[in-house]
């Protein structure tokens, strides 16, 4: 894994602060430790002091920043974790983080990390892909109106288990509206909805 000290400013200064947090945390557990928040600011900030710290006074961290992306991380299925306990990455947040090591790492252009199409077959590429070949988006698109799918096809279609917490099967289907959404792929997002209908009961 690439060393803090080798992130130059002009590299990192490109990439978005939702994703320097997402490595910080990929950082900080592949270490061996427990990201608590505390942890994760002091990450962020040794990694990317220029992106962290107060403008007046850029030698401090500033916490403040973290909030927001915090959430909208939580909301789009990269992580899990609160405050108060400590942060943890979902299987697209892990993908993620080796994404953006290799653009740290100078192998692949700030770029890379939006909508990849024009960039080779990215995670997002291949979860869109997994979903078509679904054999209950399938049954979908025959008949939309006798769609049925039973909770352990469900948690399987969104790569989970019988034992995975319904918090983390809510976050997994966020991200995979969002991408749906990122990619136009409208089929994709009504099979999503209709799932989410059946087993959550009225939604997330």
């Amino acid at each position: 894994m690439t060393t803090p000290n080798e992130f130059p400013p002009e590299i990192y200064q490109k990439i978005g602060m939702q994703d320097l947090i997402i490595f910080a945390v990929y950082s900080v557990t592949q270490g061996g430790e427990t990201c608590t928040y505390e942890r994760l600011v002091a990450e962020s900030f040794h990694m990317f002091p220029k992106v962290f710290c107060f403008k007046r006074y850029p030698r401090w961290p500033d916490s403040l920043k973290f909030d927001r992306p915090l959430r909208t991380l939580r909301e789009k299925g990269f992580l899990v974790g609160t405050v108060r306990d400590h942060f943890g990455l979902t299987e697209f947040g892990m993908a993620k983080a080796k994404e953006i090591e290799s653009v740290l790492a100078g192998k692949k252009a700030a770029g890379f990390l939006g909508k990849s199409r024009s960039h080779g077959r990215s995670v997002d590429d291949r979860l869109i892909e997994y979903l078509k070949e679904s054999e209950y988006f399938n049954r979908f698109l025959r008949d939309p109106h006798k769609f049925a799918i039973p909770d352990s096809e469900f948690r399987r279609v969104l790569r989970c288990t019988l034992e995975t917490p319904e918090r983390v099967l809510k976050q997994n289907l966020e991200y995979y509206k969002n991408v749906a959404r990122s990619y136009d792929e409208e089929q994709i997002l009504q099979f999503l909805l209709a799932c989410e209908s059946q087993i959550f009961k009225g939604g997330v």
